[in-house]
């Protein structure tokens, strides 16, 4: 088990908000986080379902078992990990629980540790405190926390453009703060940034890469008035940028209008002189 004597790295990617690159524990001095952790965003990419890992349980699996019908949720995390990888997750499990969607019914959420050292006791331990503070009554059946080889876990890693780093100094790894959504087929959907989540963005993420198979009628129609923000990693409304071009084009209109109106009142000429 690693020792958590490396609390101030962590403090500080949760500041910065940036992440770190695939690759297993690199080697050589600390990672830069400007260059050796980010996300690269790699909407439509497939992540390939045929990765093996093992549940929490102790079961080998293939990433995708939880794929086929419904969206999946993904967080790449540790479970040892002393600050920064626990927020993210209660960050995603508190906007979860404001979604009238449910985990298990509605979609799956996939927890992948990126430490190969870690074992499936950690993860049933992660699993039990998530399905705890989600709190509804089928999310052990959509809740799933993965260990696997550095292998799987690189090639995981690299599908989705999570960009991580061990950094030997401090015996932790630098990683992203984020979650991705993913398709039934298992390309990325979406991406969604940072420790706190907007629950209404994470529904339309999740309806979104459903195919529109989930949600209501009003899901529908926020999404065609709002449209997903890649650099923000959150939607953004439609209405709004469209109301201020359409007044505009109006106020240019009413400027042209005036400017023709203004050049063709000249002085009349006068046909009957009496």
């Amino acid at each position: 088990m690693k020792p958590r004597h490396g609390l101030l790295w962590c403090v500080v990617m949760l500041l910065t908000l940036i992440v770190a690159p695939a690759g297993a524990r690199a080697q050589g001095g600390a990672p830069d986080p400007l260059h050796d952790v980010s996300y690269d965003q790699r909407l439509d990419s497939q992540v390939p379902l045929d990765l093996p890992f093992v549940d929490e349980q102790g079961r080998t699996v293939a990433l995708g078992d939880y794929f086929g019908t419904q969206p999946v949720v993904l967080q790449l995390s540790y479970y040892e990990c002393p600050m920064l990888c626990s927020l993210v997750r209660q960050g995603m499990l508190d906007a979860l629980k404001d979604v009238t969607l449910s985990a298990g019914t509605d979609f799956q959420v996939v927890n992948v540790s990126i430490d190969p050292l870690e074992t499936s006791m950690m993860a049933a331990n992660a699993k039990a405190a998530a399905v705890s503070r989600y709190g509804r009554s089928d999310a052990a059946d959509g809740m799933h926390f993965l260990t696997g080889t550095q292998d799987a876990i690189d090639q995981l890693a690299r599908a989705v453009g999570f960009r991580y780093v061990y950094d030997a100094s401090i015996d932790q790894y630098a990683h992203a703060a984020g979650i991705v959504v993913l398709t039934p087929t298992g390309l990325v959907s979406r991406y969604f940034f940072g420790v706190v989540f907007n629950p209404s963005d994470l529904r339309l993420g999740v309806v979104e890469a459903s195919g529109n198979k989930i949600g209501s009628l009003t899901d529908q129609l926020l999404l065609l008035c709002y449209h997903y923000d890649p650099q923000t990693g959150s939607y953004t409304g439609l209405v709004m940028t469209i109301t201020r071009v359409a007044g505009a084009l109006t106020v240019l209109g009413i400027v042209a209008m005036i400017v023709m109106l203004t050049r063709g009142s000249g002085p009349r000429r006068r046909i009957f002189d009496f």
